[in-house]
């Protein structure tokens, strides 16, 4: 029971956090001595994690009903927003579905192996580096040049302290997610549509490599981030339903497949609210040094300890 419920949390937690659920979930239970789950285990915790998020997004689902089947509850403007924000998430599900179908037994296999996916968690962080390297540099070219008098050298002081707090981990002033959300150009939901299918890789993270997606195309990280749990919806659920055969495979007990699944749901939550809360200030450094530190730990353990 122990077992279910830890591997519950962190299938929760590392699915919506940018550390990679797929790398987690195949590192811990080896490094712990606990058997590898199974592909049953497995998918009733992506349905569990997929309870969370449909549970935060609860109104918004509910508006995209709406804006379907009884417009008129919503209003003509914000029917047209909830449709068009629907229809984004459609078209951005697309690369995603399409790889998933053709490469999903290969990223099977790779999860499968502990010690590729700790590499696989190590080097897909190059793309976290790159995004947030990107944002820094961009920001400070559309910072305005300051006149040199005192009030100016109070300014460039002020700036200089941005700077140094956003490399410790600050982002830029928090933005109207929800008005950014609804003006979202189709070229940059594709976009991280496209960035999504690469999560297939284990150790990528689909918040991970989306929110960094989003960040080339200059979206805030909470923007992106709220579009890519809205996006992770159809994708987990799709991935569920093909590996529904796998559930008749189950070796743990109805009790245990119950309290994994619910703990990946609690957990995962939690999980959602405190990224979308924390991105609203903070960049990807945290879990960026997270990912290299941890990474480089889960090798040396594997190699040494557990081999």
């Amino acid at each position: 029971m122990l077992r279910a419920i830890v591997l519950g949390i962190v299938q929760g937690i590392t699915e919506f956090l940018p550390i990679s659920s797929s790398a987690h979930l195949s590192i811990v239970p080896r490094l712990l001595g606990y058997a590898t789950p199974t592909l049953a285990f497995e998918v009733l915790l992506h349905f569990g994690t997929l309870a969370a998020v449909a549970a935060y997004f609860a109104r918004d689902l509910w508006a995209f009903v709406l804006c379907l089947v009884a417009p008129a509850r919503l209003g003509p403007e914000e029917a047209r927003i909830r449709r068009r924000l629907l229809a984004l998430l459609a078209l951005a599900s697309i690369p995603a579905a399409a790889v998933g179908f053709l490469l999903q037994d290969w990223a099977d296999e790779q999860t499968a192996r502990p010690l590729r996916a700790s590499v696989w968690l190590i080097l897909t962080t190059a793309i976290m580096i790159a995004a947030e390297l990107y944002d820094r540099a961009r920001s400070r070219r559309s910072v305005p040049v300051v006149p040199v008098t005192t009030e100016g050298a109070e300014g460039r002081v002020g700036a200089r302290a941005e700077r140094f707090a956003r490399g410790a981990g600050a982002a830029p002033a928090p933005v109207d997610g929800e008005e950014e959300l609804k003006r979202l150009p189709a070229t940059k939901a594709a976009g991280i549509g496209l960035a999504q299918a690469l999560a297939l890789i284990p150790g990528t993270s689909r918040s991970g490599i989306t929110i960094s997606a989003g960040l080339f195309e200059g979206v805030s990280r909470a923007t992106a981030a709220r579009f890519s749990f809205l996006l992770s919806i159809p994708a987990i659920l799709g991935a569920g339903i093909l590996k529904l055969d796998d559930l008749s495979g189950a070796t743990e007990t109805p009790a245990e497949l119950l309290a994994g699944t619910i703990a990946a749901a609690v957990s995962g939550f939690l999980a959602v609210s405190f990224l979308i809360r924390l991105l609203r200030t903070r960049t990807l450094w945290p879990f960026i040094w997270y990912r290299l530190i941890a990474g480089g730990l889960f090798v040396l353990l594997l190699v040494t300890v557990r081999s």
